[in-house]
């Protein structure tokens, strides 16, 4: 999932970039999210501490403020290093300036070329979303997901667990922010997933980057979205050994 951030002083045309945005998340199949728009850059900075996700940012750099755009992405760039930056402005002489602040950006679009905003924005969102998928695949992060006829792509480490009920081909993704239905077979999707995952009973697979607390005594796994999860008898060992592999291999 990617956050994507606007930081704009002018509301009108603030709320252009929103639309815009906004037309494109409903018309694609993403997980990409419009989770900030601000008018200061002190509002954008206040929010991004706060996540741990990677952000797509939009920012004027004439921001009438205490800081400018450039300044701005400075800030960010201490707590999203791998974010992306796009200046949405009318000084693009400004541009080598981002080289001095070393902000690497991804793009600069012409504010005053109305004509094309949209279009420039939009192919911003879709060049980000392939970095992105990039990212996770060379990471073995990556988990795309057939909905309909699109596919998402999601963060794996972004899933708490994956259960099903009654009906086996129909699945629960549970994550930090909400759940998702889709359709399949608990067996085939964990086949999909990297060896960060374990199943705990016979309809629950768990992610052990998610796991808080293991009690045996209770045979009963405490996640970090507040969920608890049971351990069979059958799968006591199995999960106590892949934790314990797990940790073993982040504390390398």
């Amino acid at each position: 999932m990617i956050h994507i951030y606007l930081c704009e002083d002018n509301k009108k045309q603030l709320n252009r970039w929103e639309n815009i945005i906004e037309k494109y998340l409903i018309m694609n199949p993403t997980e990409s999210k419009l989770f900030c728009s601000a008018s200061k850059p002190e509002d954008l900075l206040s929010i991004r501490k706060r996540s741990s996700t990677t952000g797509l940012y939009f920012l004027d750099i004439d921001l009438q403020a205490n800081k400018n755009g450039i300044e701005l992405a400075q800030e960010i760039r201490k707590y999203d290093p791998r974010g992306y930056i796009v200046f949405v402005t009318t000084h693009s002489e400004m541009a080598v300036l981002t080289f001095r602040y070393k902000v690497e950006a991804m793009d600069f679009i012409a504010k005053d070329d109305t004509d094309t905003l949209p279009e420039q924005i939009c192919a911003c969102i879709q060049n980000a979303e392939r970095n992105y998928k990039a990212q996770l695949d060379s990471s073995n992060r990556l988990l795309s997901i057939k909905v309909d006829k699109d596919s998402l792509v999601l963060d794996q480490n972004d899933i708490v667990a994956i259960t099903t009920g009654d009906d086996s081909h129909k699945l629960t993704l549970h994550t930090k922010t909400g759940i998702r239905q889709i359709s399949g077979s608990l067996k085939e999707f964990h086949a999909t997933l990297n060896s960060g995952f374990c199943q705990c009973n016979r309809s629950t697979i768990v992610n052990l980057k998610h796991v808080l607390k293991y009690s045996r005594e209770n045979s009963m796994l405490f996640m970090d979205n507040r969920e608890t999860y049971s351990v069979s008898i059958r799968m006591m060992g199995k999960v106590q050994k892949a934790l314990n592999s797990f940790h073993l291999s982040i504390m390398k």
